[in-house]
């Protein structure tokens, strides 16, 4: 399929918005009925093809569509009004298929191609319904080796599979600005856009293509508000304050690159790697460091656990290592860049060279099979490889996380998502009322401080384990924090945002909460 992604610059600017997967604006929408189609797919095991495409929505994984996705023939794609929308899709007639059905969103058109007959090639010519998808998610419902297979499909609500509240990503200039909406729970689409600026009233926004809405007005130096109307149910909601008055075009800042903007790559190291799991990486999800979802989190399948050699009781987590397969016929060329979200423990009862991969002192990783499948045949099972620590720039965006859990007495901070070395070696706390206060190494990525802090703003300081730098976080999480949440430290506007992962919420306003992130 020729995908559109090529011809789409994005990724200017984010905010995310306390609207909790849009339940408030899609909470009318039911399963439509099941309907006869046919599926193909695009790219490979790394689903690395299918990103971007004619719905804006720029890297698949940082944003939280992973690679359960597909691209739709313009019958149902509806001129980007079908982008964000939800499917069930289940293969039927086929020696092919595979039993129950997977959840997929509308990312990207797939075009018709006139030049091929409509059953043999043209597959998304109209009329026809067809479900172009993403490599990994197709192998959920048929062996890929059937190339097409027919299916039962049905639109479904979001919700399940939007996490984390709306988010509005900026382009444009001083008198038009153009918004990519991404992340819509419910229905998962949008018909009509407002934007209203602090000097303004609400101004319609047109419909520019895929999932992005324009406005040519002037904007800037204004906080911004947005009501969006679904397409589907019609319902409507209104967003206040989603960006702060100091908000701007094409900004890429990270809290991550002050923090360890010193770290070099290592030399390269023999090792070996098998992987666990399947072509979904589900069973990855979780894992010793914390992380949870490695999906909505901005870690997506290419991760790894390592032995314990090198896992170093946590430390490591959320490092980054280059590998690449040697000294092997199944080895493909090149390498791949995974982080490290999880510990793979000894394994006494078998032999350290035969089924005891993770066993001391053998440095070992244990890959997610979609990021194995990048440097090797799969059927290999373990292979030797070559391995170097890098910084994690590259592919870590979007700021520092933190996810609180624990109790009235207890903070314990889950850290996420941090780029350069990737690591963390010690942490402070510090709340509107007490002094900065040391927080003790849980397990994998988390920090612990027995304190009561409930009712204040908090800051963080973190430490890197490996360049020893420290950066500062002033307000990450405003006074009324809540136990249960993300908070973004971000660089790009100076702003601490929450993100909600509970139900029953509906909208915050962080205006005045800012952040100061800098390197000592």
């Amino acid at each position: 399929m020729a995908s559109f992604h090529d011809s789409w610059r994005f990724v200017c600017f984010f905010f995310s918005i306390i609207v909790h997967g849009g339940s408030a604006l899609y909470h009318g929408y039911v399963p439509s009925p099941w309907t006869l189609a046919h599926a193909t797919f695009y790219g490979d095991e790394s689903a690395s093809a299918t990103m971007g495409g004619a719905c804006g929505y720029g890297n698949l994984i940082s944003n939280g569509y992973g690679t359960d996705t597909a691209a739709l023939s313009s019958t149902i794609f509806n001129d980007g009004y079908a982008c964000g929308q939800c499917y069930q899709i289940r293969c039927v007639q086929s020696p092919w298929c595979y039993t129950g059905y997977t959840t997929v969103t509308a990312t990207n058109l797939c075009p018709p191609n006139w030049s091929q007959d409509s059953n043999d090639g043209g597959w998304c010519n109209p009329p026809r319904t067809h479900f172009d998808m993403a490599k990994p998610a197709f192998m959920k419902i048929a062996q890929w080796k059937a190339g097409i297979v027919p299916v039962m499909y049905r639109r479904v609500p979001c919700n399940a599979i939007r996490k984390g509240g709306i988010r509005f990503s900026f382009q444009g200039n001083g008198y038009w600005l153009l918004v990519y909406v991404m992340n819509v729970a419910g229905a998962g689409d949008i018909k009509q856009m407002w934007v209203k600026g602090t000097k303004t009233g609400w101004i319609s926004m047109s419909h520019n293509w895929g999932a992005s809405y324009q406005a040519f007005a002037t904007l800037q130096g204004q906080a911004l508000s947005f009501r969006l109307t679904s397409y589907t149910t019609k319902q409507t909601i209104t967003a206040y304050n989603v960006a702060p008055a100091n908000w701007n075009l094409g900004i890429i800042a990270h809290c991550g690159s002050a923090l360890y903007h010193g770290y070099v790559p290592s030399p390269w190291t023999l090792a070996h790697a098998t992987f666990y799991g399947d072509e979904s990486a589900s069973a990855t999800m979780g894992g010793a460091c914390g992380y949870g979802n490695l999906i909505s989190n901005g870690y997506g399948t290419d991760t790894a656990a390592l032995s314990s050699t090198i896992f170093n009781d946590g430390y490591a987590c959320g490092q980054c290592y280059q590998i690449r397969c040697v000294q092997s016929p199944w080895c493909y060329a090149g390498y791949t860049t995974v982080t490290a979200t999880n510990l793979c423990p000894p394994n006494w009862s078998q032999d350290s060279n035969d089924g005891g991969w993770c066993n001391p002192p053998r440095t070992h990783f244990d890959m997610a099979k979609p990021a194995f499948m990048k440097i090797a045949q799969w059927k290999a099972g373990i292979v030797p490889v070559m391995y170097r620590r890098v910084p994690c720039n590259a592919i870590r965006k979007g700021g520092i996380r933190f996810a609180f859990q624990g109790n009235g007495y207890w903070l314990l901070v889950y850290v996420m998502n941090v780029a350069g070395a990737g690591d963390i070696k010690q942490m402070w706390v510090k709340g509107t009322k007490t002094d900065w206060i040391s927080m003790s190494h849980n397990w994998g990525a988390s920090y612990q401080a027995f304190a009561t802090l409930q009712g204040q703003a908090l800051s963080f300081r973190l430490t890197s384990y490996t360049t020893k730098q420290t950066i500062t976080a002033y307000n990450v999480a405003p006074a009324n924090w809540n136990l249960g949440f993300i908070w973004f430290a971000q660089t790009t506007s100076l702003k601490a945002i929450g993100v909600a992962l509970r139900k029953g919420l509906n909208s915050m306003d962080f205006g005045d909460y800012e952040d100061e992130i800098y390197a000592n």
